[in-house]
């Protein structure tokens, strides 16, 4: 799977952008605040019809324009496909391989790719909510209808809430609860099932490519603590809510459900969070990147297009090398962003880009050399 073509209007400080990328590896580099990480972002909304930077995708709007346009064509097996995304102040339009699509069942999924950036290395110390976003994501990309359930949940969700705020004031009417109470258990237990399906499929990966990364005897474990399908987790979930319900009621919120749910990563059986070392933590953070890729690989036959913002900058030499080795053998797309165009040395094929003002210019073009680890390569074989 890889991107042929991205065109951006008015999204961002892209006023209009029309660019085709290298097949395998490519470079941009420029001063911050060009759009580097603009471009990432557009593919990341493309693909997914949702922001890694913004809330809204009405925020990603150019200031003093009323719609941002998307448009991308990708190869997928072989295949080309076509998508299109307007962004408007309320609302989005999509299409399909030209086609007009209302559903996004029919829109997601078509376009892969896999986001490394910088905020990913807190992971282990980040907040639960940064956590289950990760994760989430990591879920979407095996399986898009989990992006739909999710919204579901989050719809009742809110409409619960509103509920238990007005019962701050008075009593709840305990057969309209119940009814939101039965729509979130369904949606809930959808959402979690499909959390521990993907992990018990992610999980053994990223625990073997972590211990080529860091040690070979280290065991890291990603689970999520007091989660397990037994058959038995719309039950759970009913007593969960009916228990706290007074509780809720107080507070004015649902303060239990998918929705605050944890992910732990557990370094020979302990809390990396706790007992990793920051160089342990990093390499845990790299290890669920790639064993994200490698898992997608297996799903869909090829691997996704990977977006790395600036992240070999972030890295130490030891790590760093073991990425670029990786992306090496990687085979597919990588789009990378970076202000040293010195710590990226792969030796894959590759074009650099230069981004100025929202606009990207081809620069050097280098094809796959064998060169030592660690080495930049030589010259550019064209231009």
């Amino acid at each position: 799977m890889y991107l042929e073509r991205l065109y951006a209007s008015h999204f961002r400080n892209l006023e209009e952008l029309d660019w085709r990328p290298h097949r395998h590896f490519n470079l941009l580099t420029g001063a911050n605040g060009q759009g580097k990480t603009n471009v990432l972002e557009a593919l990341f909304v493309i693909a997914g019809l949702r922001s890694f930077r913004a809330t809204r995708l009405a925020e990603c709007i150019q200031f003093g324009e009323n719609t941002a346009t998307l448009a991308a064509t990708y190869r997928r097996r072989g295949d080309r496909g076509d998508l299109g995304l307007q962004v408007q102040t309320k609302g989005r339009k999509t299409t399909v391989d030209g086609k007009a699509v209302s559903s996004a069942v029919d829109y997601l999924g078509k376009l892969v790719v896999v986001l490394f950036a910088p905020a990913d290395l807190a992971l282990p110390h980040a907040q639960p909510a940064d956590r289950r976003r990760w994760l989430d994501r990591v879920v979407f990309n095996h399986e898009p209808q989990h992006l739909l359930e999710l919204r579901d949940y989050e719809k009742v969700l809110t409409s619960r809430n509103v509920i238990l705020k007005q019962g701050q004031r008075g009593s709840i009417d305990p057969h309209l609860i119940d009814v939101y109470d039965a729509l979130l258990v369904r949606h809930g237990a959808a959402v979690i099932r499909r959390r521990l399906a993907v992990l018990a499929r992610f999980a053994p990966i990223v625990s073997d490519v972590f211990a080529a990364i860091a040690a070979p005897g280290l065991h890291l474990d990603v689970v999520c603590p007091g989660r397990q399908d037994d058959g038995q987790l719309e039950k759970k979930l009913l007593e969960l809510l009916r228990e706290c319900r007074q509780r809720d009621q107080i507070l004015g919120y649902t303060t239990r459900g998918p929705h605050r749910d944890d992910v732990q990563f557990l370094l020979q059986g302990r809390p990396a969070a706790v007992h990793a070392s920051q160089g342990q933590c990093r390499a845990l953070v790299l290890a669920l990147k790639i064993a994200e890729i490698r898992s997608l690989e297996a799903t869909l036959g090829e691997p996704p297009v990977l977006l790395m913002d600036d992240v070999s900058s972030e890295l130490d030499q030891q790590r760093n090398a073991a990425l670029m080795r990786y992306l090496d053998d990687l085979g597919g797309q990588v789009i990378l962003t970076t202000t040293a165009s010195d710590h990226i040395r792969a030796r894959a094929p590759r074009q650099i880009f230069s981004m100025f003002q929202g606009q990207l210019q081809p620069g050097a073009l280098f094809e796959r050399q064998e060169i030592p680890p660690g080495e930049a390569a030589d010259e550019p074989i064209s231009h």
